[in-house]
């Protein structure tokens, strides 16, 4: 799924052309850059320079950039996201509210909870596993380790965390970690034929099984007893690789967004 209503892999104008051969000249160029020269940052055009960063990145119309404060007022955002959240009643609401939008920073801020995305990031809505899944969110981060993938997962908001009277799961919180442990069971035996098919390799990037995370948002802070903590937090116990969070986390890390030049 595209993210933008441009193909950024496609040159519109001779304008455009002649500052991408000038960005690769210099993305080519042997030796130490000064990075104020980078076209991407010093063109007089912002919207050459938005082209540029796209059109550069490994895969141009998944490339998920951070926009300034003057573009996006993400405090307001933030609660806007929150009036959702609360007047939500299924999963397909959120997921409408971001996908119809085009407010990808929404699933964009989930990698303010890990420590990559701020070398370049990429989301990949729907993606499809081998035919067999389908993830709400594919997320590509870098960082100086090199490549990292988050398969995300959206369930209810407004549900329960936790049957008081069983102590247990409730069924939306059930029903995404059922689908976590599909998708992990399905990567540890296809892993390399999904990187193939995504791209990665092609990219000459590789992702060994510790540098794939899982995340599952699901329920709401008010939701949240002490014993659906407790278990939450049993749950994601000697497990690095997973992380449950609600909806409220997200809508923090949108307001977080706010001043931030990186992911």
């Amino acid at each position: 799924m595209n993210l933008y209503e441009r193909d950024f892999s496609i040159v519109n104008s001779e304008v455009e052309q002649d500052a991408l051969s000038t960005c690769e000249e210099w993305l080519n160029r042997k030796g130490i850059k000064n990075t104020s020269e980078d076209p991407r940052r010093s063109h007089p055009d912002c919207n050459i320079r938005e082209f540029l960063w796209h059109k550069t990145s490994l895969f141009p119309n998944n490339h998920l950039m951070l926009l300034p404060d003057d573009k996006i007022d993400y405090v307001k955002e933030a609660e806007a996201f929150r009036m959702i959240i609360q007047e939500s009643s299924n999963e397909q609401e959120l997921q409408s509210y971001i996908k119809n939008n085009r407010k990808w920073f929404i699933p964009g801020s989930i990698f303010l909870d890990y420590n990559f995305g701020h070398h370049d990031a990429y989301l990949f809505p729907e993606q499809s596993l081998g035919g067999k899944y389908s993830v709400d969110y594919l997320m590509i981060g870098f960082n100086s380790d090199g490549c990292n993938l988050v398969l995300v997962e959206f369930e209810k908001a407004n549900t329960e965390f936790i049957i008081s009277t069983y102590n247990s799961e409730s069924a939306s919180v059930r029903k995404g970690l059922s689908q976590i442990r599909d998708w992990r069971a399905w990567m540890d035996d296809y892993r390399m034929f999904f990187l193939k098919e995504i791209g990665i390799t092609k990219k000459n990037y590789d992702v060994p099984s510790n540098r794939i995370y899982y995340y599952l948002v699901v329920s709401k802070r008010e939701k949240m007893n002490e014993e659906a903590k407790t278990l939450r937090s049993q749950l994601v116990t000697d497990d690095a690789h997973l992380k449950i969070v609600t909806f409220d986390r997200l809508a923090d890390n949108v307001e977080k967004l706010a001043g931030r030049v990186t992911w």
